[in-house]
């Protein structure tokens, strides 16, 4: 059957043209399903109705190398320089810590989630079984264009380490074109990535366990060496630029821990999911702390951190110490955490493109999955040809800080997305669920307003400010403990609900108020034009699918679960368009002979429960 419908539409997501534009002029019709919630049965009949499906191949121990292999890249060897020089001073360590725990709450938020719904796409399959659709479309594209920016970023890098490595200038392998700097090195390892997890993603797996193994093998030389040079003296004194240079600094280096995030996209790929998944996502987020921990304290007892070089702060350390030597080793450590960056990067992007292909809201032909190999294969290449340009020809300095935004936005709408997960009850009015929608709106409201207390206000004014919305956020966190019963109890929990995912969603907002003000211009812009295509293509291509999905090739009969909220009431509205015998062709219950109370339901590829219909 998988065969017949991709012929049927095609890579567009239409049988054809005239397909496209019937639905185009139903368009302020459709727009009702950007409220649209889809169930997790509707999320696993996408994944059957999509083919072949993903292999299942990793463990816990593949999952936390990934996780390792993705966040320790190149930018623990600058950030800690920088951070440490500029803001935290030796207490740098602490920041880290922070940071750390920052990261770790985020990590078990997507942990519950990621065993709940072990479904290749991470945030997007989380967001659109709570939020609605829209939301889960905005989320996912923000994601992606974070991958794709990130990977062409750290991609660029690979060759000013490399040339380091063999003692050469950083831009020997790079030349000038115009007002660009051409890196042809930085789009062979984005094609060499590319490749190799085309054709297997175990392979690519176990080639992330080799790479990240001997990463860590260097950092642990590293280590070693920087700690035999170490001078206690060095750590005095201990907080120079005060407490506040304690979460200035955690602000700085919490980028550091993105990624962990990349490893949930690949749930459906793990043998276990309900122990692997929270094992490797919670182990690689301790272990990569554990290791940014060392790592930073070893660089401030090497040479004083007034002392350190911000651009090559390890490099330059171990040349003061008397060991030249080493910035080939932090050379080497870096090059190799560039490789496993992009390699998980790629492989995290392309199965949130898998998703978006299976539920029509991209192109289809994204949502297929190699036979032979059980890869995404249409998905992986799409990833690497809109990341080569952008690693060939530009610097992307004046992007990052959106990307670190729209990060950081994900990370506080999982959060906030647990708490609905479990207090918000499924298909039911907006009247019966109208005090968790207002629990949740008030701690919103009140982390949005600790970051621009924090963002715009100094001195007193700042103090009493964000002590006043951090208790009300624990007045919020009390309330909704006390008052909003639990709907959704999973054999996972993320503990100490509902205050850690609140915590999060603050310290997230939190880091959120630290970034420039042109972050979120920028963001906003992209948000508009994702909403753009998702008016003018997604919807319509999802309508075009589901309703001529309804021959019953893929939907089947579900019992009547009672009143619900749906926001694809035009479903029946597509069966009365529809010729007497295609109505008849389908029809059930009173309609068509087959008991009373069973309705059939229309989504893409699968089921979704609909009261009784009046045509």
């Amino acid at each position: 059957m998988a065969a017949t419908t991709s012929r049927r539409y095609g890579w567009s997501g239409f049988a054809c043209t005239k397909d496209y534009l019937q639905s185009l002029a139903q368009t302020p019709k459709l727009l009702s399903r950007a409220g649209y919630v889809r169930d997790p049965e509707t999320q696993m009949a996408d994944k059957a109705a999509a083919g072949t499906e993903l292999s299942k191949c990793l463990n816990w121990f593949h999952v936390m190398m990934l996780g390792t292999g993705m966040i320790v890249g190149a930018g623990v060897f600058v950030s800690t320089g920088v951070a440490a020089q500029e803001q935290a001073g030796p207490a740098i360590v602490i920041s880290f810590i922070v940071a750390g725990i920052s990261a770790l709450l985020s990590a078990l938020c997507y942990s519950e989630f990621a065993t709940q719904y072990p479904l290749a796409g991470g945030a997007y399959n989380y967001i659109s079984l709570t939020m609605g659709e829209l939301a889960a479309w905005l989320i996912v594209t923000t994601l992606v264009l974070q991958y794709i920016l990130a990977n062409a970023a750290v991609a660029r890098s690979f060759s000013a380490y490399f040339a380091a490595m063999i003692g050469k200038e950083p831009g020997f392998f790079t030349f000038p074109y115009q007002d660009m700097t051409v890196d042809f090195m930085a789009a062979a390892v984005i094609i060499a990535c590319c490749l190799l997890l085309c054709f297997s993603t175990a392979g690519g797996s176990w080639f992330n366990i080799v790479v990240t193994g001997s990463q860590l093998v260097v950092i642990a030389i590293i280590l070693i060496a920087g700690f035999i040079k170490a001078d206690r003296a060095n750590l005095s004194p201990f907080l120079p630029f005060g407490v506040q240079g304690i979460f200035n600094g955690a602000s700085f280096v919490f980028f550091s821990f993105i990624g962990f995030d990349c490893v949930s996209t690949l749930a459906e790929e793990v043998k276990n999911p309900a122990v692997d998944m929270p094992v490797g996502i919670v182990g690689c987020i301790t272990f990569v702390g554990i290791i940014y921990t060392l790592m930073s304290l070893c660089l401030v007892m090497m040479v004083p951190y007034h002392s350190l070089d911000p651009a090559a702060s390890f490099a330059t350390a171990f040349t003061q110490v008397g060991l030249p030597w080493g910035r080939y080793l932090v050379a080497l450590g870096a090059v190799l955490g560039i490789v496993t960056g992009v390699l998980v990067g790629v492989m995290g992007v392309a199965r949130i493109v898998t998703s978006m292909g299976r539920t029509h809201l991209f192109f289809p032909l994204f949502g297929k999955v190699n036979e032979r190999f059980g890869t995404p294969i249409w998905a992986t290449l799409f990833v690497t040809v809109a990341t080569l340009p952008l690693c060939i020809l530009t610097d992307l300095p004046a992007l990052i800080d959106m990307v670190s935004a729209g990060t950081l936005m994900v990370f506080g709408v999982v959060a906030l997305a647990l708490i609905w997960k479990r207090i918000v009850r499924p298909k039911h009015s907006f009247a019966d669920n109208a005090k968790p929608y207002a629990m949740m709106a008030l701690l919103t409201g009140c982390c949005i307003a600790f970051a621009c207390i924090y963002a715009l206000y100094e001195g007193l004014p700042h103090i009493i400010g964000m002590a006043v919305t951090a208790g009300l956020v624990m007045i919020c966190c009390i309330a909704i403990h006390v008052m909003c019963p639990q709907y959704d109890r999973p054999s996972y929990r993320a503990p100490f609900f509902p205050y850690l995912p609140a915590a999060s969603l603050l310290l997230n907002s939190f880091l959120m108020a630290s970034l420039p003000a042109r972050s979120y211009w920028q963001l906003a812009l992209f948000f508009a034009i994702m909403i753009v295509f998702y008016v003018f293509y997604s919807i319509h291509a999802a309508h075009s699918f589901e309703k001529n999905g309804l021959t019953g090739q893929k939907a089947v009969d579900l019992e009547d679960q009672g009143p619900v909220v749906d926001a694809r009431g035009p479903s029946l509205l597509d069966l009365a368009e529809q010729s007497p015998a295609d109505v008849a062709m389908y029809s059930l219950g009173p309609l068509g002979g087959a008991p009373e109370g069973l309705r059939l339901g229309r989504t893409s590829g699968g089921v979704t429960r609909l009261p009784p219909p009046t045509l």
